[in-house]
């Protein structure tokens, strides 16, 4: 598709703008089950999206094939222009001066036959499954695969491309002991497959399974806990929408207004960091073309702005952040690589000097059992037992409550464990004062 072409003929058609983004991708999905290959998938993608203001009305056109009628595209396109009511005003951005650098493809992984890759899940499914005799079933064993291409161009001169590559193991270890069945999952990332080949993932998820087995519930009372990394990566995701001009455009966060104030404890900063080394998710622009950078949310317990895109900005009469991604056809505000930052202190430094507290490791039906708006959240967890500053054994069938403000302000201090979950959402350890817990 030439797209100064399509430009140029939207512009003659009566478009004040018109902008084109287009996401050209290769995704390949591998899974295996008892030594046999369970699921092949190699998926070519072209997904285009097209939009322009017509009379004030910004209207919007997604299609995958490329060869798609010109005059027939834009026809359509200012059709629904004019059927729109909406009288809001809409900006297609003319980029900025300077861009972040954008990765650049390697071929690393698709220099590596299909075969090569089922051959590696074999192997790790067979290393789980040596592990221990307790291991009863590898019923996960996945791979997945992106290699992508965006590119946005637009009637004001923008013309930028972002492109990256990486994959990540999928890994789920059933354990059974005395009548006691444990699961676990391990995720693993990579941005080369060098590096997926030379981890650790299967002896990983194998430990931690095993190390389940033979849990029971505590007593109910308020304990002092430790959340890991993973834990508490899953409770911060599900509050990230505070953050989110759009929530606040619609009053659903209670930190509207709130610029300036502490809401946190001190010990707590949040980043977002689109540009962090190592994430899967690095985005040296966002999809309305604006330069994406390192930002703090929260600075020592104090917050410093909500996140952006280019309509919540004019809605707050201030300056995009750069957080304005694509949810279909439309553009939401999201984090990137959204964490809370780290401390000094190991998970066994966290855990010392508690005599009797409770390290959580997994928390189920947290979407269920929280508010995104006040923070309340409620959910089923297990983890381990703390005595004396050390884990003395696994604890299943308890419920954690809290408030996800309340908490935050009640940190007695914070891990250097940073990490960051697939869905760009990242956290280390911490520890908190007290949290009830509902047992036996």
């Amino acid at each position: 598709m030439d797209y100064k072409l399509l430009i140029s003929k939207a512009l003659e058609a009566g478009f004040s703008d018109f902008e084109i983004y287009a996401n050209i991708s290769t995704a390949t999905t591998l899974s295996i089950f008892n030594g046999e290959v369970d699921r092949t998938e190699i998926k070519d993608s072209k997904n285009f999206t097209v939009r322009g203001i017509y009379n004030n009305k910004m209207a919007y056109l997604s299609f995958e094939n490329e060869d798609e009628d010109l005059e027939k595209l834009i026809a359509t396109l200012k059709a629904n222009a004019q059927s729109l009511t909406t009288k809001e005003e809409y900006e297609i951005y003319p980029g900025d001066e300077k861009y972040p650098e954008s990765r650049k493809l390697t071929g690393s992984f698709l220099n590596v036959s299909v075969g090569e890759k089922i051959d590696l899940l074999k192997a790790l499914e067979k290393q789980i499954k040596a592990k221990d005799e307790r291991i009863v079933n590898v019923p996960y064993c996945r791979y997945n695969e992106v290699v992508s291409k965006v590119q946005i161009v637009n009637s004001k001169g923008l013309d930028v491309t972002k492109e990256n590559e990486y994959c990540y193991l999928i890994l789920q270890a059933v354990a059974k002991e005395n009548e006691q069945t444990q699961s676990a999952f391990e995720v693993e990332i990579a941005l080369t497959y060098d590096e997926l080949v030379k981890s650790d993932v299967a002896n990983k998820v194998a430990e931690k399974a095993i190390s389940k087995l033979n849990a029971k519930p505590v007593e109910s009372k308020t304990y002092p806990v430790v959340f890991d990394n993973e834990a508490m990566a899953d409770l911060f995701e599900v509050f990230t929408s505070f953050f989110s001009g759009e929530a606040a455009i619609k009053k659903l966060t209670p930190l509207l207004g709130k610029d300036g104030e502490k809401i946190f404890s001190e010990k707590i900063t949040i980043i977002d960091d689109p540009l962090l080394e190592g994430s899967i998710d690095y985005e040296p622009f966002d999809d309305e073309g604006v330069a994406c950078y390192k930002k703090e949310v929260v600075k020592d317990g104090v917050f410093k702005g909500l996140l952006h895109n280019l309509k919540t900005a004019k809605y707050f009469k201030t300056k995009t952040t750069g957080n304005g991604f694509k949810s279909g056809a439309n553009v939401t505000v999201r984090g990137v690589n959204l964490h809370i930052a780290p401390g000094n202190k190991t998970q066994q430094e966290l855990l010392e000097g508690i005599k009797e507290g409770l390290l959580i490791t997994d928390l189920a039906g947290l979407h269920a059992g929280a508010n995104p708006i006040t923070g309340d959240f409620s959910a089923q967890s297990s983890g381990f037992l703390i005595e004396d500053g050390k884990i003395t054994r696994p604890v299943n069938l308890i419920v954690v409550s809290g408030n996800f403000i309340k908490i935050m302000n009640n940190i007695d201090d914070v891990g250097s464990d940073l990490k960051i979950l697939p869905s760009g959402v990242g956290a280390p350890s911490i520890r908190f004062t007290g949290l009830p817990v509902s047992g036996k």
